[in-house]
């Protein structure tokens, strides 16, 4: 059988069964169930979440279940793809490159085909789509893949972006201006011609991610997808523009329709990734004219700008990315880590201290690899780089900002960032050596002061489980 979301929750009730909750009592999709998964947040515990009776905006129980929380424990996504959680960014470079050649299928072999609608029989908000923040203007599609396609070459393209649900057959669309997504719209309106567009939501999470992968322009994901799913991945024509437009067959649901040219509606505001409420703009619709989904769809919610959005919808591929590119040029670079709290604007990388400047050319080497990085903290060999005491540990004392302060002024920001000057979309990016020098000469020992630590024969022998029981440990305080 292939991939889809079914066998991946089919292999998590085998293997990981406490890693999933299944809600039974009735939870809005307005805001509850993100109140949900931000209660979880608070205790930093991490399950995929099953809501099984979500109610839509009508106060009615949907027909169709919902998945959320799916991407968002570290350590969970890192066991999907057979992964060392501290080893991503190796890792996952080496599998990104890989590529599947897709496989075509037939309509009658595609269970996304189950279900037709056409025309009046559309109706989007029978789906659970989740309302998010107290000031969104209803409910986004947070979790859907929208393709595309080039109409000079006729090579198609996927992206995640927002889409808020305005009508049972319109939505807008939040096409970032420096996406391949918007060079096809714009290719398409050049023509005089409406965009063909259909979104797809729902499919196993490692295909989810190999979607996400940077590519070129223009190149399709399908065969990355393949590569990180780890078989080709099955596509079918979509209804409405046949061989020229298709989508994953093993998917849950799928929008087609057109953007119109030309045209824009008021988008937002919308709390986006940053965990800031972004402001309205003008944007382009999708007026859709066919869905077609399983029988007992389940639509993927993400929890957008929570960890569920961040670590395996975007920062498993920045590790990778950063690593692949600083590496040529850094040989002395040991790892990466996009850590879940800066949101995507902060990256520590981690290096071998053999000679000067280092630091300082790992800082100017990873910035221009994404344009939402703003931060970039270089740390030693010594340092753990998944735990942020220790990095702030090292910022504190390896660091003299009036020589390891790197500052790039000028710079394009993150259009989501409300401290980039709105409009301008230019900002100040940088980062920190925070490393002890170098040693004078190769192979010499490094003169700087030692890290206090107990003997390591001591630190072997003693164990905290040999003085008290495993049950009180979980009941001691902790501390920030």
């Amino acid at each position: 059988m292939a991939e889809n979301l079914r066998t991946y929750l089919a292999w998590l009730e085998q293997k990981r069964p406490e890693y999933l909750v299944r809600i039974k009592k009735p939870i809005r999709a307005k805001y509850e169930i993100t109140a949900l998964q931000r209660k979880l947040h608070s205790i930093n515990k991490y399950p995929v979440i099953m809501v099984e009776k979500p109610i839509l905006d009508n106060g009615k129980e949907s027909s169709y279940s919902l998945i959320t929380n799916m991407t968002s424990s570290r350590d969970l996504c890192a066991e999907i793809l057979g992964m060392d959680p501290h080893r991503v960014a190796m890792e996952y470079s080496a599998l990104q490159a890989k590529r599947l050649t897709p496989a075509k299928v037939a309509k009658k072999d595609a269970p996304i085909k189950e279900v037709v609608e056409k025309g009046k029989d559309v109706n989007l908000l029978k789906f659970p789509i989740m309302t998010h923040n107290f000031l969104d203007p209803g409910p986004y599609i947070g979790g859907g893949f929208v393709s595309t396609y080039d109409p000079d070459t006729g090579i198609d393209n996927c992206g995640l972006q927002r889409m808020w649900v305005k009508a049972p057959q319109r939505t807008g669309l939040w096409a970032l201006p420096a996406s391949h997504n918007w060079a096809n719209i714009t290719k398409w309106w050049a023509r005089g011609e409406d965009c063909p567009v259909a979104v797809w939501i729902g499919h196993h999470p490692a295909g989810l991610s190999g979607a996400q992968s940077k590519l070129g322009h223009p190149e399709s994901h399908y065969a990355s997808m393949g590569g990180v799913l780890g078989e080709p991945v099955r596509l079918v024509p979509t209804e409405t523009f046949g061989d020229k437009l298709y989508v994953p067959a093993d998917a849950e649901i799928v929008i087609e329709g057109y953007i119109p040219k030309d045209h824009y509606e008021t988008e937002g505001p919308f709390g986006e990734y940053t965990g800031y409420t972004g402001g309205q703009r003008p944007c382009p619709v999708i007026d859709v004219v066919c869905v077609t989904h399983r029988k007992d769809a389940i639509y993927h919610g993400v929890g957008v700008g929570q960890a569920d959005h961040l670590v395996f919808m975007g920062n498993f591929t920045m590790e990778a990315r950063i690593y692949t590119s600083v590496k040529p040029i850094i040989p002395e670079l040991l790892n990466v880590y996009v850590p879940m709290s800066g949101a995507r604007n902060h990256a520590y990388l981690q290096v071998r201290k053999t000679r000067p400047g280092i630091g300082k050319e790992a800082i100017m080497a990873a910035l221009p690899t994404d344009f939402r990085l703003k931060h970039i903290i270089v740390v030693d060999e010594d340092v753990d780089l998944f735990d942020e005491r220790e990095i702030l540990w090292s910022i504190a004392y390896r660091s003299q900002w009036d020589k390891d302060l790197v500052i790039v002024t000028g710079a394009i920001g993150g259009p989501c960032d409300p401290s980039v000057s709105a409009g301008a979309l230019i900002g100040t990016r940088g980062g920190i050596d925070a490393t002890p020098p170098p040693p004078i000469e190769p192979g010499l020992p490094r003169y700087y002061s030692m890290r206090n630590k107990t003997p390591d024969d001591v630190a072997a022998r003693i164990k905290v489980e040999d003085y008290t029981d495993s049950a009180q440990i979980q009941k001691f305080p902790g501390s920030y």
